[in-house]
């Protein structure tokens, strides 16, 4: 995103926080869900904005569509990006709802990525298994987290997207079966084909029920893909074209990745 693009963003977002936390109502938070990637670079510009200091961050909470399951100071993982950037200087530390990180030590992990590549079948499959059961302890836990704060069927007021070149969105890729999922709000990603292998996302359903979302799709590299999302809702193929927004559904794009709409 170029930086007059990242600016409007800015100010779209304190415009929508201001407008959802209005002084005297019964309205008492605003959740946002996070991306990483270049979707999560303008939150930079947040704290330089004066329009920050009118916002009531008390009132704020931070999801993830979704994250990179790896140790807690590895610099994949969005939440560690995104609390340097923004978070840890404005926010609750109770309003920030990360995704569990690996705690295995990295020798363990090592061990097991070395094994899921195995030559052996039997090795691979249990190295695979090991990492299933635990991607899906960690979808559960943030399952329980989104209920528990937001209800059995909870809602974000605001989902905040990135589109890949392939056209996948959160941790949804093409030719992986957890686009389709419709019965978790969360899903344990094993084998992504983009680095790292292991992840966690929010599923289709859920973030398709968002308020507002907001897609960013920038490059003449995505544009193939941008056109394919436009073509057809809900192909798995291309899994952005599953997003959606109930209020509100924005693509913030540059010029060279519409060419082929």
């Amino acid at each position: 995103m170029i930086q007059a693009g990242a600016q409007r963003f800015v100010l779209a977002l304190l415009d929508l926080l201001a407008e959802r936390l209005p002084d005297g109502t019964h309205r008492t938070r605003v959740d946002v869900a996070l991306s990483g990637g270049s979707a999560a670079q303008p939150l930079g510009l947040v704290l330089n904005d004066p329009l920050a200091d009118a916002i009531d961050w008390s009132r704020v909470h931070f999801w993830w569509s979704d994250e990179r399951f790896v140790p807690a100071y590895d610099t994949d993982r969005n939440a560690l990006e995104a609390r340097r950037l923004l978070l840890d200087q404005l926010v609750p530390e109770s309003n920030i709802h990360e995704m569990a990180a690996d705690t295995r030590s990295a020798d363990d992990i090592a061990d097991v990525m070395d094994q899921a590549d195995s030559d052996d079948a039997s090795v691979r499959a249990a190295a695979d298994a090991a990492n299933d059961a635990l991607l899906d302890d960690v979808a559960s836990d943030y399952e329980r987290e989104l209920v528990n704060e937001l209800g059995p069927e909870p809602v974000i007021d605001l989902m905040i997207l990135g589109m890949g070149p392939d056209g996948h969105y959160a941790s949804l890729f093409p030719g992986h079966d957890e686009v389709k999922v419709t019965d978790r709000l969360t899903v344990g990603v094993n084998h992504s084909p983009k680095m790292p292998p292991l992840r966690v996302s929010l599923t289709a359903p859920l973030i398709a029920r968002s308020r507002h979302t907001w897609f960013f799709a920038a490059g003449a590299g995505k544009a193939e893909s941008l056109a394919h999302v436009f073509e057809q809702p809900n192909n798995p193929d291309y899994p952005s074209s599953y997003a959606n927004g109930v209020d509100e559904f924005i693509w913030f794009s540059t010029e060279e990745t519409v060419t082929e709409l």
